[in-house]
């Protein structure tokens, strides 16, 4: 959203638009949300389909290990994984606003409720680092006993993965500092404006 326009908009003195203008104004933002939620449906459809898949192919692996099946490190890697999915889509739930009747302010509250489940997902990823990276740690050294993978391929793959980590916490912790932090802050006080 573009909160610069948006916010000259609210502070101008064409802030009195005749209900032609309204309705277009309405129109043009809930356009905008409209395309917002279909990007982050779309967005969060991939992290699930491919955990589907992920899940499909351990269950196979279980089923054809039987009683030698020693994969149980990386299944509990995917069960962290949809512990964090889950997190994030129950966040996005309850990101859910009641209709007031006043649809600018009920558009600004859904943006920052929004933005508060974004938040939140961001501290669930930060607490769920360390119980990842123990089965993570547990299936690589697995895979080392079992004579699967050498040391120098385990080292690469505890770099792989921990590189991987490491970008997307550090991408997460820039974007909840100079997008998310600084997006709650104008939404916060275009919503104190418009209930005073």
């Amino acid at each position: 959203m573009d909160f610069e326009r948006l916010e000259q908009v609210w502070r101008s003195e064409a802030n009195r638009p005749s209900e032609e203008q309204q309705a277009r104004l309405m129109e043009a933002l809930m356009t905008t949300l409209k395309t917002r939620r279909r990007t982050e449906f779309l967005l969060s459809a991939i992290p699930f389909a491919a955990m589907a898949v992920f899940t499909l192919v351990a269950g196979a692996a279980v089923l054809r290990g039987g009683d030698d099946f020693h994969g149980w490190a990386g299944v509990a890697m995917l069960g962290v994984c949809w512990i964090v999915m889950i997190a994030v889509f129950w966040n996005g739930f309850r990101a859910r606003t009641r209709d007031t009747g006043q649809p600018m302010r009920d558009t600004l509250a859904g943006l920052l409720a929004r933005n508060q489940a974004a938040r939140r997902n961001y501290h669930v990823f930060w607490m769920m680092a360390p119980v990842f990276i123990l089965p993570m740690w547990f299936a690589i050294e697995r895979l080392q006993r079992d004579g699967k993978m050498d040391s120098a391929n385990g080292m690469q793959a505890l770099a792989l993965c921990g590189g991987a980590l490491a970008a997307s916490f550090g991408w997460n912790t820039l974007r909840f500092y100079w997008v998310m932090k600084p997006e709650q802050r104008r939404l916060e006080a275009l919503l104190q404006e418009y209930e005073h």
